[in-house]
């Protein structure tokens, strides 16, 4: 595996991996991976396929719901 050196990262940065590595119970090596591997299987998401997939499925469902019948059910058990 290559290994990589980070210069200047600034120190907000840092504190934040170091935390989220700590609530991972990760390093912060490992915790860069994972954000890493993560953002780059990310920038392989399909934005017309997920729209078509969903296109797909709303035609499926024949029910057509108005805004103040979702502002209801939204706020439906809400106190």
């Amino acid at each position: 595996m290559a290994s990589v050196t980070i210069k200047n990262l600034p120190d907000g940065i840092y504190k934040k991996l170091k935390a989220r590595a700590k609530s991972n119970h990760r390093s912060i090596n490992g915790e860069i991976v994972n954000v890493l591997a993560h953002e780059l299987n990310e920038a392989d998401f399909n934005v017309s396929e997920f729209l078509a997939e969903a296109e797909r499925i709303r035609n499926k469902i024949k029910i057509a719901f108005s805004n103040e019948d979702l502002i209801a059910i939204k706020n439906e058990g809400r106190a």
